[in-house]
C-alpha cells in the first residue's frame, strides 16, 4: 500500500510532537534547584560536614546542596584545632538556583519510555550563570582562653600570678572559669583583669599599655622640623609620634623649621599622662606650590615655574614666594602644555597650581577627546577681571575664566568651587569622566 507525501508529512509531524513532548516531560521533570556554596577555612585542610556527615572534601572546596532542605549545618574539623559549625539557610544565607539555572540530569528508570531517545538527549550540559555563596571559618587552636594582641609586643603576660608563654598567634590557652590576667612592659603601666573563660571558645583582647610618666606626645609636619622644650633642644620631628617626657607643670613648647612660621605656645603637662599635640607649621610668606599631577611616570620631568616672566622655581611641591599683589604665572613641565594663569596673592597665602594636560604626540595629526568640566559665567555677574576669579578642584587652583574646559586630573568624584572678589564661595561635588564636558552653572550670592 502506497503512501501519500501528505500522509508521510503528517506521521513526521506527529513523530516530532511525540519527541518534543517527552523532552520537554524529560527536561522538566527531572531538573532540579539547587545551591552552591564555597567552603574556606584558615588554616585550610579541614574536613567539611553536612549534618554531622562527612563530605568526604576538605577546605578549601565547593559543595552542591539540595533545596529538599531549607537548612543546613556546614562544620569543619582539623587536629590540633577547635571544630567550628554554622547553620545556613537557603535562600536567605545562601543564593539558590532557580529552575532556569539548575543543572538537568535525565533520569534512567523504568517511568522512562523510548530508551532509544537517550542516545538523542545524552549529554544534555546547562550552563548556569550562578555564582557560589561562601563560608569562611577562622579555626583556633584547641583548648580555650584568650587571643591578645599586645602593644607594645614585648609584653610580660602573667595568669594567676605567673608567667605564662603564648602560643603562634598569641594564643593564651587555659583552664575553664575566672582568671587574673595581667600585662606587663618595661617602661609601661601594668595591666589587669578578671577575665571568665568558657569551653571551646577564645575572647580577644586588645591591650595598649600606657607609657610610664608623663609629657608631650608631638605628632605633625614639616619632618625634619626642630623642637624646643623650655629653650633646650628635644630632636626633631619624623614621620612617627615623638614623645617628650616631662615634669609635671607648665612648659614653654617652640617648633622650628626653615621657610615656616614657628609655632611656640605654653603646655600644661598633668601627671601620669602624656599630652598629644598635632604640629602643622604655616610657609612663612606667600606664593605658589606647583603640586605634582597624579599618575606621573616614576622618573619626575623638568619643571619650571615662572612668575612675572622670570624663572623663580624648579621643583614639584615647593614654595614659590612672590610679593603680595597680582602675578603672571607660567608653569612648563616637560610632556604637558604650558599652564598660565594670572593669581592674586594675598600675604600669608600660598595657591597651589597644576601642570597643564599631557601633551599628545600625535596632536597635530588627530583631534584629542576633549573632556572634564566647563563652568560657565552665572548671569546678572557682569565684568570681573580674571585676577579676581578662582576656579578651584579641591584645594588646587586650576582656572580663573568661565567658558573654558578645565581638564581635571583623575575621573570620578570631584569638588568644584568658584570664589569671586565680593560674593560668597560656591562648591559642589560632580562626577567626571573621560568621556564628555559637564557645564556647570555657579549660583552666587554677594557678601
Amino acid at each position: 500500500m502506497k503512501t501519500g507525501r501528505h500522509g508521510s508529512i503528517a506521521a513526521a509531524r506527529r513523530l516530532a510532537g511525540i519527541a518534543a513532548a517527552l523532552l520537554l516531560a524529560l527536561l522538566t521533570g527531572c531538573a532540579s534547584a539547587e545551591s552552591r556554596i564555597s567552603v574556606n577555612s584558615n588554616p585550610s585542610g579541614a574536613r567539611i560536614l553536612i549534618d554531622g556527615v562527612d563530605s568526604g572534601r576538605q577546605t578549601p572546596s565547593s559543595l552542591i546542596l539540595s533545596t529538599q532542605a531549607e537548612r543546613y549545618e556546614i562544620r569543619v574539623e582539623k587536629a590540633g584545632y577547635n571544630p567550628v559549625a554554622r547553620a545556613v539557610r537557603l535562600g536567605t544565607d545562601v543564593d539558590v538556583m532557580d529552575a532556569n539555572e539548575a543543572v538537568c540530569t535525565i533520569c534512567i528508570s523504568p517511568c522512562c519510555c523510548f530508551l532509544p531517545l537517550l542516545n538523542f538527549l545524552s549529554p544534555v550540559d546547562v550552563t548556569t550563570r550562578f555564582r557560589p555563596s561562601q563560608l569562611d571559618f577562622e579555626l583556633e587552636i584547641a583548648g580555650q582562653g584568650a587571643r591578645l594582641e599586645l602593644v607594645p609586643k614585648e609584653s610580660e603576660v602573667y595568669l594567676d600570678g605567673k608567667l605564662v608563654a603564648l602560643l603562634d598567634g598569641n594564643y593564651l590557652v587555659t583552664d575553664v572559669g575566672t582568671h587574673e590576667l595581667e600585662v606587663r612592659a618595661a617602661g609601661h603601666r601594668a595591666w589587669s583583669r578578671t577575665i571568665r573563660v568558657d569551653e571551646s571558645t577564645y575572647q580577644r583582647l586588645k591591650v595598649e599599655l600606657e607609657v610610664e610618666g608623663q609629657g608631650l606626645l608631638l605628632v605633625g609636619e614639616p619632618e625634619g622640623a626642630k623642637v624646643y622644650v623650655d629653650d633646650q633642644f628635644q630632636g626633631t620631628l619624623a614621620g612617627m609620634e615623638r614623645r617628650l617626657r616631662l615634669e609635671p607643670g607648665p612648659h614653654l613648647l617652640r617648633v622650628e623649621a626653615d621657610g615656616h612660621v614657628a609655632f611656640q605656645d605654653v603646655v600644661q603637662v598633668a601627671g601620669e599622662r602624656y599630652h598629644e599635640i598635632e604640629i602643622a607649621l604655616k610657609l612663612d610668606g606667600q606664593g605658589v606650590i606647583v603640586r605634582k599631577p597624579e599618575g606621573l611616570s616614576a622618573r619626575t620631568p623638568q619643571v619650571q615655574v615662572f612668575v612675572d616672566g622670570q624663572l623663580a622655581g624648579s621643583g614639584f611641591d615647593t614654595a614659590v614666594r612672590t610679593s603680595v599683589g597680582e602675578h603672571d604665572v607660567e608653569v612648563r613641565v616637560e610632556g604637558h602644555e604650558t599652564h598660565r594663569l594670572r593669581v592674586k596673592i594675598d600675604g600669608g597665602q600660598f595657591i597651589d597650581v597644576l601642570p597643564g594636560g599631557k601633551v599628545d604626540a600625535n596632536s597635530a595629526r588627530k583631534q584629542a577627546q576633549i573632556w572634564g568640566i566647563r563652568m560657565n559665567a552665572p548671569a546678572g555677574l557682569g565684568n570681573v577681571a580674571p585676577e579676581d576669579v578662582q576656579i578651584r578642584i579641591g584645594d588646587v587652583l586650576v582656572g580663573q575664566q568661565f567658558g573654558e574646559v578645565i581638564e581635571p586630573a583623575f575621573e570620578g568624584d570631584i569638588w568644584v568651587e568658584v570664589r569671586i572678589h565680593g560674593y560668597r564661595a560656591w562648591k559642589d561635588r560632580v562626577v567626571v569622566s573621560k568621556s564628555g564636558i559637564i557645564d556647570l552653572y555657579p549660583k552666587l550670592e554677594k557678601e
